[in-house]
């Protein structure tokens, strides 16, 4: 018989650390072998266990989930998914670059915990949905980073000029805050479409608030 896989969870908040023991204990060949509520706390814990898996918060005290995963992954043999609230663009790459195989927010884990952690372990990865675009991206998808997804490929007039059409604003009313052309507003909107590769207003007005660019 093959021995259970070993899970560490690390999250400051008690009952998110309940509630993910609950779901992981359901499956008969999993174990979660400890439990830690700071990120030092998850460092010391992992050199100590050697857990197959370890899951973590990005905000954890001390010493972020972020900083965790970049200390074990590059000493042990362990499999790191992140479980958070955060679903900014450069936090899900940041885990990414980290060596996280996983992400997943807090607000999906109740239905998609077990299936990441199962996915990681077979396949070696697993980003829900809401994050997939932002995992898709940069340095370790496409090491020219021709296709990250992010504002920095924006002049500073369209950096300026994305807010403004998160929030809804017609070209006019653009042109008119700018002091440009309504042809120029145009254009502009054009190229960050273009660029962000992004397809409606929708999924601008999505992107502009992953990426804190306006208040959801």
């Amino acid at each position: 018989m093959a021995p259970p896989v070993r899970i560490l969870i690390a999250d400051d908040h008690e009952l998110i650390r309940q509630g993910m023991r609950a779901i992981l204990s359901r499956e008969p060949d999993w174990e979660v072998c400890g439990e830690a509520t700071t990120g030092r706390q998850a460092l010391a814990r992992a050199f100590e266990l050697k857990p197959d898996v370890m899951i973590l918060d990005v905000g954890l005290p001390e010493l972020s989930g972020l900083e965790v995963t970049r200390r074990v992954r590059g000493a042990l043999s362990v499999a790191v998914l992140i479980v958070t609230v955060h679903d900014a663009d450069h936090v899900v790459q940041e885990a990414k670059d980290a060596g996280a195989q996983g992400y997943v927010l807090k607000a999906d884990a109740g239905r998609t915990l077990a299936d990441a952690v199962r996915a990681i372990l077979q396949h070696g990865e697993f980003f829900s949905e809401s994050v997939r675009a932002a995992a898709d991206y940069g340095p370790s998808s496409d090491p020219a980073g021709t296709r990250r997804k992010t504002s920095s490929r924006l002049t500073a007039r369209e950096r300026e000029l994305l807010p403004l059409l998160a929030e809804g604003r017609a070209n006019k009313e653009i042109a008119t805050a700018l002091s440009i052309t309504t042809k120029t507003a145009e254009t502009h909107r054009a190229n960050i479409m273009a660029k962000l590769e992004l397809h409606s207003m929708s999924e601008l007005v999505r992107y502009a608030i992953r990426n804190s660019i306006i208040e959801p």
